[in-house]
């Protein structure tokens, strides 16, 4: 879809995480940096298949700065040494409950947690992991020093 003067697509993977691309002029970020994301976690079915899904699709297997740890249970994808994506098996598909299906969660950093959640509570979020109103889930950690 044309958006701007770019575009946007939703997807789903194999396992049914829902994620969004975009094509197009973006800000300069960083992981952790200012208001970006810190770290993208993936709840999934089989994390090894959803790390050979995403490398394929998003071409991340080309990237030079980063560093891949396979691990009995998860993926660890790391730049300059810091975790930025995460993926964790776990996931049912079947689940009546959102959050044990395959899922993608967006963490922030900030430096008050509890004054953050109640922020997002008083927005109409919902506390632990966090609901946007218009429900985009995340979670909230404190800045590393």
């Amino acid at each position: 879809m044309v958006v701007g003067d770019g575009r946007v697509g939703l997807a789903a993977d194999r396992d049914g995480a829902t994620f969004g691309f975009w094509e197009g002029h973006t800000l300069a970020w960083s992981p952790g940096e200012g208001q970006a994301p810190t770290r993208l976690d993936l709840q999934t079915r089989d994390v090894f298949d959803a790390a050979v899904f995403y490398g394929e699709v998003l071409g991340c297997a080309e990237e030079q700065d980063i560093d891949i740890d396979y691990r009995k249970d998860h993926v660890l994808v790391k730049l300059g040494g810091r975790v930025i994506l995460s993926l964790r098996g776990g996931g049912v598909q079947t689940s009546t409950l959102a959050h044990l299906r395959p899922r993608w969660l967006v963490n922030f950093a900030v430096d008050d947690v509890e004054r953050a959640v109640t922020a997002a509570t008083r927005a109409k979020g919902f506390t632990r992991t966090l609901q946007a109103p218009d429900g985009g889930v995340f979670t909230l950690a404190h800045h590393e020093p």
